[in-house]
Parts: C-alpha cells; sequence; structure tokens
C-alpha cells in the first residue's frame, strides 16, 4: 500500500485506492440518489482502513449500477449525454486506468481486454479530447491524425485545430490546442497504430509510445499526448 505509483507522481497505492474509492463512493451517491442538475461533494476516506472501505464500495457501485436503468437521467459532467450509462462506461474506464496504476507500481502489468481498451480510446478522443467549447471560436488545420488500434482495425481520424476565448468563469483561452473527429478523405499527416489496450493505455500516460508504431509527423503524437494530458489532469 505505501508502494509509490510512477504514474501519479507524488501517490502511494494508499493514495491510489482512496482516490478510486472516492471516486466510486461519488458515483454510487448520484446514481442512488438521483442526483440531476447538480452534483454532490466527494467524501473523505476512512484512514486508515482504505483498502478494506474501497472494496466495499466497489461492491456497492456495481450493484448500483447493475440495477440502475443505463437511459436513467442524472447528472455527468458531459452535457450530451447525462445518464447512468454514462457513468457505468466513465467508471469502467476509471478502474482499467487505475487497475494499470496499481500494476505500475508493483512491476506486474496485464493486458487489457481488447474491447475495452478499444472503448478506451473512443471515450478519450471523443468525449474528452474532441471539439471546442461553445463559448470559443476556432478554426481547424489541413493536420491529421490517425489513430488505429489493431485487434479490429478500428480507426479514428482527427484534425488538429485550435480555439479562443474566455470560459464562464473568467479564464482566458489563446489558440488552445484540441482536435475534430474527421471523416473527410484527406490523407494523414501522421498515424498511431498498436494494440487497443497500449493505445489506450499510452493516451492515458500508463504505456510507452515505444510500444506502438508511430509514420509521419512524430510530433503531432506528441501534440496528442500532451492536450490528453491536459484534459485528463
Amino acid at each position: 500500500m505505501d508502494v509509490a505509483v510512477p504514474s501519479c507522481p507524488g501517490w502511494t497505492v494508499r493514495d491510489l485506492v482512496a482516490h478510486t474509492g472516492v471516486v466510486y463512493a461519488h458515483k454510487t451517491t448520484i446514481i442512488r440518489d438521483g442526483w440531476v442538475d447538480e452534483q454532490p461533494e466527494p467524501i473523505e476516506p476512512p484512514t486508515p482502513g482504505e483498502l478494506s472501505w474501497f472494496r466495499e464500495t466497489a461492491d456497492e457501485m456495481l450493484e448500483v449500477l447493475t440495477a440502475a436503468d443505463p437511459d436513467t437521467r442524472v447528472a455527468t459532467w458531459y452535457p450530451p449525454d447525462q445518464s447512468v450509462g454514462f457513468w457505468r462506461r466513465r467508471m469502467a474506464h476509471e478502474s482499467v486506468i487505475h487497475r494499470l496504476d496499481a500494476e505500475l507500481a508493483h512491476n506486474v502489468v496485464t493486458p487489457v481486454d481488447a474491447a475495452l481498451g478499444a472503448d478506451g480510446i473512443d471515450e478519450i478522443l471523443v468525449v474528452m479530447l474532441s471539439g471546442a467549447p461553445d463559448w470559443s471560436t476556432s478554426s481547424r488545420s489541413d493536420l491529421i491524425i490517425a489513430v488505429t488500434e489493431t485487434d479490429a482495425g478500428r480507426t479514428w481520424r482527427l484534425r488538429v485545430g485550435e480555439f479562443s476565448g474566455t470560459s464562464p468563469r473568467g479564464n482566458v483561452y489563446d489558440h488552445e490546442p484540441t482536435f475534430f473527429i474527421d471523416d473527410t478523405d484527406d490523407p494523414s499527416t501522421a498515424s498511431i497504430v498498436g494494440p487497443a489496450g497500449l493505445v489506450d493505455g499510452w493516451l492515458w500516460g500508463r504505456a510507452g509510445i515505444a510500444d506502438l508504431t508511430i509514420e509521419g509527423d512524430a510530433a503531432l503524437a506528441d501534440l496528442l499526448r500532451n492536450v490528453a494530458a491536459d484534459s485528463t489532469g
């Protein structure tokens, strides 16, 4: 429990377990208690006793997620999808990424299921990284990154762009890089290819770029990873 987690600088496995338990408890409260227009404040984990509390919290979350209709409306941070189904997906990927964190801490990394990894790629590229805020102005370049997972051969095409503007909270953004899902036939400027689990892990900073095949402008792969790091914390 006190081993350092290399993918989460400053954290031990104990911190990781506590964080994941807090996330589980928070989402369980949203779904069980029917939070719709706002979200509850996160709770504090018990100390000591984090591991046993985490196990109880994980079991409760699974029970609540299984029992709830995925179409039920609940509060999420993603305006296009305010549903229990959103949290089902998000908690699956929260779990697999933090599973990798714990495994990296103990140097016992195991493969990520291919279907889960592919859905994780889709979630981070489409939900977390693509598009620009509705309060901003944006533009698109001629640069396209193709991301391909080799398990099923699915490809995501991202057109590099940027946005500027002032958020409702008063934060100012000037030429901030972003990506737009692209459905043209324009040739890609760079491609990133690898097994789904490793591509997903790389996007989240839990796998190395050496595990993937990069073709074309390698600087665009660095840009994608940097934006992913900024967007996911």
